[in-house]
């Protein structure tokens, strides 16, 4: 279960980390366009975010027990929260 719990968690970093690089080469691209792109709030956001959560996972990938599962637990709430916060909100 554990494992399966980790690459869940591992994935959602992943792909956090995927969208902040994506809106960074938007931002970019969109800026010499001369078009707004989505913000420096947004990417820096995203950045931001993609960086706990993988700390996160690096900490729970090596660690077992409560501080594992907590911070698989911290994984999900930053991934969920960045994604609620900047695409519902």
């Amino acid at each position: 279960m554990g494992g399966l719990v980790r690459g869940l968690t591992g994935s959602l970093a992943a792909g956090l980390l995927v969208l902040a690089v994506t809106l960074l080469g938007v931002q970019l691209w969109a800026t010499n366009s001369g078009l707004p792109g989505p913000g420096a709030g947004v990417v820096i956001g995203h950045l931001v975010a993609s960086v706990v959560a993988l700390v996160a996972q690096a900490v729970a990938d090596r660690r077992r027990g409560l501080a594992g599962g907590l911070s698989a637990a911290v994984v999900l709430a930053v991934v969920l929260g960045a994604l609620w916060y900047w695409w519902w909100f």
